[in-house]
This record gives C-alpha cells, sequence and structure tokens, in this order.
C-alpha cells in the first residue's frame, strides 16, 4: 500500500492551488485527477484584485472601469480593485511542471478514483485496483449540486476582422423576461470574450444560446469577425457549506468557494487553499470561509436568488441599481467577499426596502429559493 500525508482529490483550480502551495512543505502529496492531460477543460477566471497571490504573473488583462447596462449607463470604477483575468491554459502551464519537478509531490492523471474512506486516524484512498493510505484528504470534485437557479454561460472569443475600441462591460442587460445579460472583455492579444449569462432556472445549451450572442455581436461590436474558440459552463447558484476539517475535506466549489449570488470562485480559492497550507500541521477548527461576513452574505445572497427566481425583470433593476447607487469600492469589496460592516450597511440601505423585506422573511421559514 502506497502511502503520502495528503491526498488531493482533482486538478482544477482548487486542487493545483493547494498542491502548489504545498511544493515546500516538506511533506508528501499525492493529487488524483480523473482525465488525462490532454482533457483539460479551458476556461477563464475573472476577479477583482482585492488579495495578492502566488499567481499574479498570469494575469493576462486588467480592467480599471467596467460599464453596467440596463435602461442606461453606469461604470464601476476599478482603479482601486483592478477587475483581472486569468486563462486557465496559462495556470496549468505554470503550475503542472512544477508540480512534476517537485520531489514531494507526484500528480497522476487518468486515475479511476473509486472511493474514500475513513480508517481509523487515516484515511484509505482505493484508486484503480490499488490503495493509497494518508492523514489528510482534500477532495476538489464538485458534487452533484441540485439548485432552484443556475447561472450558465456561454461565451465566444472573437477576433475582428478591422480594429475597434470595445468597452468592457461587466453586464449589459438584455430586455426581456428572463435575467440574462452579456460580459464583454476586450482582451490584451486583441480577441474579444462575449459571454451570454443566464440566472435561471433552466439549463440552457450551448446551441440554444449561439444565436443570441451573434445577434448581440453583429448589432454592438461588429458583424466581420471570426470565432477564435468557445467556452461554457454552469454554476449551480446556491451556497454550498463547506466542509473542510469534517471526514471528507471539501475545496473549492464543493468546499462553499463560490459566491452563489455572482459565481465569482478564484480568489475564495486563493484564501482557502492558503488557510489549509499554513494550517495544516495543527488542523484549526474554524473554517477561513466561515465567518460571521460570510454568513452575512449568504444570507443575504439567499433573499436576492429568491427574488430573482421570483421576480427576474425587478432583479435586473436591482442588480442595476447596486453599481448606479453605491460607491464602487463598496461594491467590489461586497462581491469580492471583502466588505467592512459599512459596506454591507450602505449596500442594505440603498437596496428596495418592502421587496427585500418581504423576501427576507419568505427566507426565514424556507431554505429553498
Amino acid at each position: 500500500m502506497e502511502k503520502y500525508d495528503i491526498a488531493i482529490v482533482g486538478a482544477g483550480c482548487a486542487g493545483l492551488s493547494l498542491a502548489y502551495k504545498l511544493i515546500d512543505s516538506g511533506l508528501s502529496v499525492c493529487v488524483l485527477e480523473k482525465f488525462s492531460r490532454s482533457e483539460r477543460v479551458r476556461k477563464t477566471w475573472s476577479y477583482w484584485k482585492s488579495d495578492s497571490h502566488p499567481f499574479g504573473k498570469l494575469e493576462s488583462n486588467s480592467y480599471s472601469s467596467l460599464e453596467v447596462r440596463h435602461k442606461d449607463t453606469t461604470l464601476l470604477d476599478c482603479s482601486s480593485y483592478n477587475y483581472v483575468s486569468i486563462d486557465s491554459k496559462d495556470f496549468d502551464d505554470y503550475v503542472i511542471p512544477q508540480l512534476d519537478e517537485s520531489a514531494n509531490i507526484d500528480l497522476i492523471f487518468s486515475c479511476d478514483i473509486k472511493n474514500i474512506s475513513r480508517v481509523n486516524t487515516k484515511y484509505n484512498v482505493e484508486v484503480g485496483n490499488k490503495n493509497i493510505s494518508v492523514e489528510h484528504v482534500f477532495d476538489s470534485r464538485q458534487d452533484n449540486v441540485q439548485a432552484s437557479l443556475y447561472q450558465v454561460f456561454h461565451g465566444f472569443f472573437i477576433k475582428l476582422k478591422k480594429n475597434k475600441t470595445v468597452t468592457p462591460k461587466l453586464m449589459d442587460f438584455i430586455d426581456s423576461k428572463d435575467f440574462h445579460f452579456f460580459y464583454v472583455l476586450p482582451k490584451n492579444d486583441g480577441s474579444i470574450l462575449v459571454e451570454s449569462t443566464y440566472f435561471s432556472p433552466k439549463i440552457y445549451n450551448e446551441d440554444e444560446m449561439t444565436n443570441a450572442i451573434k445577434a448581440y455581436i453583429e448589432d454592438n461590436i461588429s458583424s466581420d469577425y471570426e470565432i477564435i474558440r468557445t467556452e461554457y459552463g454552469v454554476i449551480p447558484m446556491t451556497s454550498v457549506d463547506p466542509k473542510l476539517y469534517e471526514d471528507i475535506n471539501k475545496i473549492g466549489i464543493s468546499g462553499g468557494a463560490t459566491r452563489s449570488s455572482t459565481g465569482y470562485t478564484f480568489m475564495n480559492i486563493q484564501r482557502q487553499t492558503d488557510y489549509i497550507a499554513n494550517h495544516l500541521k495543527k488542523i484549526p477548527t474554524v473554517n477561513p470561509l466561515k465567518s460571521l461576513t460570510w454568513k452575512i452574505l449568504r444570507k443575504m445572497d439567499h433573499v436576492l436568488l429568491k427574488i430573482i427566481f421570483n421576480k427576474p425583470a425587478i432583479s435586473k433593476d436591482i442588480m442595476f441599481n447596486l453599481f448606479k447607487k453605491n460607491n464602487s469600492n463598496s461594491v467590489i469589496r461586497f462581491l469580492s467577499d471583502r466588505p467592512s460592516i459599512s459596506d454591507i450597511l450602505k449596500i442594505i440601505l440603498n437596496m428596495p426596502k418592502l421587496i427585500f423585506i418581504n423576501y427576507a422573511i419568505r427566507s426565514i421559514f424556507s431554505k429553498k429559493i
């Protein structure tokens, strides 16, 4: 039987981030990934730079302002907290070779992970026809989470045949009964990400979203372009209770790192994996994400998601006014899970009172959206 100090299950953003932070730990680590090296899914991770992390050199784009449009236009000032992006391919190309060269880390792809069980004070990980004994397991695989609302996004990376200045847009709402908006990010390499996003009970497939993306590009950017590549994803819009330091330690999306009302995940993964890497020799009982602020924000998210589910048209007004009526830095800290109490109070005071009180009361009696 093989033995390691730590097993990390899954080699996505959370699994690789934690493994990278354990390179100099002196602990033996195995990273177990179901898919092969050639089956990596390329994604774009964007976030406001509210904290430092070891992957800052991979940030390929930076935005000091973002437009939000719905009946009117407002500008989110990101000069204090730049909005940045990382291409997951750049992340893989930076992290994976270093893990391959590390003496204390084994990165194993194409694993058939059959079972993880607790055996006395250790864990047994059944991989194919062999067993691995470890002191700690950190499982980043996404559980099959059911939700009443999903964030469904489908994006085209395009290149224009003729140069044109394109304004970055965080949310450009579509005039429809759905909570539907477009996200537009011009990139340093000359490409433009144009992404259609729904907050919806329905999981739209790529084909259902393609015509709307093409129409948006032609109406708002240019009819003369080529598609370089596409991306697609579905995020359950529900609060996952972090399960760090319980029977099977969950990290990443299944460990509560995703902000349920927005889908932003990357920075919470960095905070979560930093905390784990710094406390492994004395496992604490306090979850790094489960602070008082985290609990307040998740309660607020739950109320907002109830409103989006039941009143999608009104919800677009609420979301637009979040950006228009509040200080940009307060909004960014709020959306980045880094607000002060003052930020939270100001945002609450600028929300429409009757509908929020109504759905806040409903949320007390029902956890369902």
